[in-house]
């Protein structure tokens, strides 16, 4: 997998290309073409996530369900699937429910790559901090792309960043209720508590307060101004950057070692 520090090259990640997914398996590779993913898919794939924590006398049992919404958005997503073999000759597309026909892992790992997006460690040597904003960085495994001699790698993006305006008091309290915010069926000694997550309101977060992104494009042109980073900004990346501006990863450690 070929990796693209954006920062330090002029490669930008074209959130308009349809994502190409690319499985290698022994000698055999598969090629997943998938169409763009739209805002309704990833808040259908975010509504699928459950996260459960049941009580069973003195026994708590904990339940998170990320497998089921993945395959989901795979099938919704995918659009071709080239490298099968059908028995008797026939087109893959041409069976009924052929996208529940690609192997599970395949699906599996198709939703896992389309869903692949985390905090990434900023490519500048020193921390530089913005007056009334906050950079994010991320990092993403995007689509495939064919080298010279017609094989298919994929490519990682690095080093993605989303300013967004340090958020308001308001705005902290809106992410702290709802990321904490749980349902309770059932009794206290058999009860099942749910908690639903706040993607969504991470997505509304998110357009309330970037300013701008580096390392997108669309359709071949930078990504730049607000109205269109809202429109255009790939959804699960949305959330990625607002999660860690609300809820960042501590990555700072405490100097001297361990303290007793």
């Amino acid at each position: 997998m070929s990796e693209v520090e954006t920062a330090k090259q002029e490669v930008l990640l074209d959130l308009a290309v349809p994502r190409i997914i690319v499985l290698n398996e022994g000698t055999r590779q598969y090629i997943l073409r998938c169409r763009r993913i739209i805002e309704a898919d990833w808040l259908a794939y975010f509504r699928g996530i459950f996260v459960s924590s049941e009580q069973h006398g003195r026994e708590r049992i904990n339940i998170v369900d990320a497998t089921s919404p993945r395959v989901a958005l795979a099938e919704a997503v995918l659009e071709s699937a080239e490298g099968y073999k059908v028995a008797g000759g026939a087109e893959l597309s041409s069976l009924p429910n052929w996208r529940s026909k690609v192997p599970l892992a395949h699906r599996l790992l198709l939703g896992e790559t389309l869903a692949d997006v985390r905090p990434s460690t900023s490519l500048d040597a020193d921390l530089v901090l913005e007056p009334e904003a906050e950079s994010i960085y991320l990092s993403t495994t995007w689509t495939g792309e064919p080298d010279c001699m017609g094989h298919w790698e994929m490519q990682r993006f690095a080093g993605l960043k989303h300013v967004l305006k340090t958020p308001t008091q308001e705005q902290q309290t809106r992410y702290a209720r709802e990321g904490s915010r749980s349902r309770v069926i059932g009794g206290s000694r058999s009860g099942r508590t749910i908690y639903p997550g706040a993607n969504a309101l991470l997505v509304r977060l998110y357009d309330e307060l970037v300013l701008s992104v580096d390392g997108y494009s669309v359709a071949g042109s930078p990504l730049a101004g607000r109205e269109a980073i809202i429109r255009e900004m790939d959804t699960s990346h949305k959330v990625m950057a607002a999660q860690e501006l609300f809820s960042p990863q501590m990555t700072a450690q405490l100097a001297g070692g361990d303290a007793e």
